[in-house]
């Protein structure tokens, strides 16, 4: 925890310790998520869609709906790590900022900050989400109105549809991508399976972000 003493503020992390920042960029603004990249949500219990909507629907996708884009991030962050906090969705960049708590796992094979994800790849595929229909389409044949507050399903378009990467930033008052600075990044253990190379105890070193300042 950090202390306030005698009424001054320190920088550092007021929840705990060992925490992470990173940050989440999507491909496309997924708070206006337009009719190539969406279809209509099927009936219960199929998982399929069921087919296109109507020419110039528009969905939101990212809060206050239920397996949106942003929960599908997070679920991935999640696995492992302890998300504390999450920002506001920055419509411009297409991105979000996350607090990772003490149980963070993840590591950067390079030190660019940038989080690799199973399947070995930095960019994770936005599968299956849900998005709020903001602006209903015009009729057409072979098409589906759907109207504005009905859901619809994300990444049924062209392949591979939305996609997210996950970078680490640094808590220095901007918040960039690619954390390289020196001492922003720390080599640890545990970047890959321990079986790479043979023989090796806890994996090829990866990349995490250091302790964030604290004051005590």
């Amino acid at each position: 925890m950090t202390e306030r003493v005698n009424g001054a503020t320190y920088p550092g992390i007021w929840v705990e310790r060992n925490t992470a920042f990173v940050k989440a960029v999507f491909s496309l603004n997924i708070k206006a998520i337009t009719a190539a990249n969406l279809s209509i949500l099927p009936p219960f219990p199929s998982d399929n869609p069921t087919g296109a909507v109507a020419a110039g629907t528009i969905a939101d996708s990212t809060f206050g709906v239920n397996e949106g884009a942003i929960s599908a991030a997070i679920r991935e962050l999640e696995t492992r790590a302890t998300v504390l906090g999450v920002s506001t969705y920055d419509a411009t960049a297409f991105s979000i900022d996350l607090l990772l708590g003490h149980a963070e796992g993840w590591f950067a094979p390079l030190n660019n900050g940038v989080i690799i994800s199973p399947p070995a790849s930095p960019i994770i595929q936005l599968k299956g989400a849900k998005a709020v229909v903001t602006t209903a389409g015009t009729p057409g044949a072979g098409t589906t109105v759907v109207p504005v507050g009905g859901i619809v399903t994300v990444d049924f378009g062209s392949y591979p549809g939305i996609t997210y990467t996950v970078t680490y930033v640094p808590f220095d008052g901007r918040m960039p991508l690619a954390a390289v600075a020196p001492g922003q990044l720390v080599l640890g253990p545990g970047g890959t399976s321990g079986a790479t190379p043979a023989g090796s105890p806890t994996g090829t070193p990866g990349y995490y972000q250091g302790t964030t300042p604290h004051a005590s």
